[in-house]
């Protein structure tokens, strides 16, 4: 009896030593893991501390950079100012959106707190990443589709390379744009996310590594992407009016005819500088549709030489009543006063052979075209044009005044 009453005294000691062992190896391992906690806040909070300077510093910095930028350029309005202001708002959105990651915010907020806080800093830094993206991705697209420009006065090349290089410009600017976004991201959520991490371990939850939250984010910024390369493909997509096939009718307009001079007069002296000129059986004057100088409101007048029995080189009623136009395209519209619009126009077969033919006898002179007696387009033609096509660059009042323009080109 006396040994059974040992034996369950010895099985009860060494119970109670297990378990002032494992109490000790807990009351350690609980120590280990609020150490770590708290290595893990203290890290992070010095990284959202450094953030919140490097806001403080590079946004004024990168203001100031940009509106100097757009100054120099001639656009301090609208773009130069609407780059300080978005400047502006960056900044004060992106303090007040860190406010509860500041050291002293995150040292001194209880665990529950924290964890809430950090949740709602990735949300809305998601958010505003999206959002900033797609607003500067916007104020880039229409920088450039403004000033892609059309650098060409070459006749009969439909010059598209500003067009390709304000598509290569805004797809190369999206896709760094992208990549920072991401980048930028996954760096700030990732501290967010250690932070989470280790308040879910320290209370004993589980750690999924779920990468739900980026890939939505990664998604936003795609589609962002994709609609500013769908406004671009619509903005730079061309118009284009078509002959009807059966359609062989003339409103017998349009002219080419051999430049033999030109010269700008004051509007006192058109009608005599004209009168002289038209002296000359061989020569027809005709004077520009826009005043060369628009300040002075003179007048550029043109010698036209009659090169057959009609008159001009090519027209309708020297093809018989055929029409000489097949289509017209145009790229770009009239929002802006100031800014050229090109349009591209296709001549009908027989009137190709006579625009290459043309063209091949007056190479190294110039020729104009002229619709209802007036010069609208001057070209100097270098070589034989034999692909059929011409280019006129005009600026244009309205988009609406540009569709009539082109309507009626394609009647003649």
């Amino acid at each position: 009896m006396e040994n059974q009453e040992n034996n369950n005294q010895n099985e009860l000691d060494q119970l109670k030593a297990q378990y002032e062992e494992l109490k000790q190896r807990f009351e350690q391992q609980e120590i280990v893991n609020e150490h770590l906690m708290k290595s893990t806040i203290q890290d992070n909070a010095n990284y959202f501390s450094r953030y919140r300077k490097t806001v403080m510093i590079a946004y004024p910095i990168l203001a100031v950079l940009g509106f100097a930028y757009f100054t120099f350029l001639g656009e301090l309005l609208p773009f130069g100012l609407s780059f300080l202001l978005l400047m502006v708002l960056s900044i004060v959105f992106e303090l007040w959106l860190t406010r509860n990651a500041k050291r002293q915010a995150m040292e001194n907020a209880d665990l529950l707190t924290l964890s809430k806080n950090m949740q709602k800093l990735k949300s809305g830094y998601a958010v505003y990443m999206v959002f900033m993206l797609a607003l500067g991705f916007m104020f880039i697209l229409v920088h450039i589709l403004k000033n892609k420009g059309y650098l060409t006065s070459e006749i009969a090349e439909y010059n598209m390379a500003p067009n390709y290089n304000a598509i290569w410009s805004i797809c190369f600017v999206g896709l760094l744009l992208l990549t920072f976004a991401i980048l930028a991201y996954r760096n700030f959520v990732g501290h967010c996310n250690d932070v989470i991490r280790q308040i879910e371990s320290y209370d004993g939850k589980p750690q999924p590594k779920s990468l739900r939250t980026f890939l939505l984010f990664l998604g936003s910024m795609i589609v962002v992407f994709g609609i500013g390369i769908l406004l671009v493909h619509f903005a730079l997509r061309p118009t284009t009016y078509v002959r009807a096939e059966n359609d062989f009718t003339s409103e017998g307009k349009l002219e080419f005819w051999e430049v033999y001079a030109d010269t700008i007069v004051s509007p006192n002296d058109t009608k005599i500088v004209m009168e002289q000129w038209m002296q000359s059986d061989s020569i027809v004057v005709m004077k520009s549709e826009l005043p060369a100088d628009e300040n002075q409101q003179n007048s550029r007048i043109f010698a036209l030489k009659k090169t057959t029995f009609q008159g001009p080189s090519i027209s309708s009623s020297v093809m018989g009543g055929k029409p000489i136009i097949q289509s017209v395209e145009t790229s770009g519209s009239s929002q802006n006063e100031e800014d050229y619009v090109p349009i591209i126009v296709r001549l009908t077969p027989d009137a190709s052979q006579l625009w290459s033919q043309f063209t091949r006898e007056i190479a190294g002179h110039n020729t104009a075209l002229v619709i209802n007696g007036v010069v609208v387009q001057e070209w100097y033609v270098q070589c034989e044009i034999n692909n059929g096509q011409l280019f006129i660059m005009q600026k244009w009042s309205s988009d609406d005044e540009l569709k009539e323009f082109c309507e009626m080109l394609i009647r003649q």
